[in-house]
């Protein structure tokens, strides 16, 4: 039986693929199998890839045309045998224990959803560092178990980020909800993540830290999002537009909006080029704003200090 399904990603990742495998051969959890699907690479990824599906019968290798990421996921979600889902990007990697301790963990509680801690490589100053989760404690009330609707204000885009690799989901949820990665150049998982943390009625959160996201990679999708800026707004957009047509937008309004706009704020600071930060700003003014209405919700609707000042004045 096949307990855990872990999706990888590949784009022209040599430089880091052999340790990605590396983390998911030596899981402890044996019933697993790792899905790779090459998104078109040029470089010697296609190699690497069928180098270790010799070395070991559970890696399967799937192909297609460079249509990213989400749609490289929603590739091997097709050919997913497992009771749980994993995604891990294909520079990242995972904790020998962590598929294991998140299964028994999502098997004690018949979890939906289980989150574990992640840490921070920053390949530009050669350094690990954890993450402080100060903030996000502030909307826990510690339960084993939890929902979006049983989190102080609803605060379920302040628990945790939209990406997929530091998240367990039981197959079968995500087969009911009908929800699949969109097919944005960058920013793609956020609607998967956000929209399936919104519907789900079982949740469950580990401290343990299992995952080592790689940062500050020259060339990576988070380093060239200036190229395709419109993906993390379309993002945000097509999240409040289905929270709204699934009936939840009224629960989460105040945590979505609070997490939109700290979203604006670093999504306008890390773009490089300034016309794409300006084609951003624009795009806030005359879509954003007239989807959402924020400035009619004034500055104690906002928890970050300042936030509510620094969109108005955009």
């Amino acid at each position: 039986m096949v307990r855990v399904s872990v999706i990888v990603p590949v784009y022209n990742e040599e430089r880091y693929l052999k340790q990605c495998l590396d983390s998911l051969r030596g899981q402890t959890l044996e019933e697993m199998e790792i899905i790779c699907v090459d998104d078109g690479s040029t470089d010697s990824s296609p190699q690497i890839l069928a180098e270790y599906a010799r070395k070991d019968s559970r890696i399967k290798v799937l192909t297609q045309k460079n249509r990213f990421a989400g749609e490289a996921r929603n590739h091997g979600m097709k050919y997913a045998a497992g009771e749980y889902l994993s995604f891990l990007d294909a520079d990242d990697y995972f904790a020998p224990d962590m598929l294991e301790k998140m299964y028994r963990r999502a098997e004690k509680y018949k979890a939906d959803i289980t989150i574990c801690c992640y840490a921070e490589y920053s390949e530009a100053r050669s350094e690990i560092r954890e993450i402080n989760m100060d903030f996000e404690e502030l909307f826990f009330r510690r339960k084993d178990l939890f929902c979006g609707s049983s989190l102080n204000c609803a605060g379920i885009f302040q628990i945790t980020k939209g990406w997929a690799w530091d998240k367990l989901f039981r197959t079968d949820f995500v087969s009911c909800s009908g929800y699949k990665f969109p097919d944005f150049r960058s920013s793609e998982d956020g609607f998967f993540v956000y929209m399936l943390l919104a519907v789900a009625e079982r949740i469950s959160y580990m401290d343990d830290v299992f995952v080592t996201h790689r940062v500050d990679v020259p060339g990576s999708l988070s380093d060239i999002k200036d190229r395709d800026w419109m993906s993390g707004l379309k993002m945000w957009l097509m999240l409040g537009q289905e929270l709204k047509r699934q009936g939840l937008y009224p629960l989460y309004e105040q945590s979505f909006l609070n997490e939109l706009v700290y979203f604006l704020l670093w999504y306008l600071e890390s773009m490089h080029e300034p016309e794409s930060a300006e084609n951003c700003r624009n795009a806030i003014r005359n879509r954003i704003e007239p989807e959402f209405g924020i400035l009619s919700y004034g500055p104690e609707f906002f928890w970050g200090d300042g936030l509510f000042d620094w969109y108005r004045n955009l």
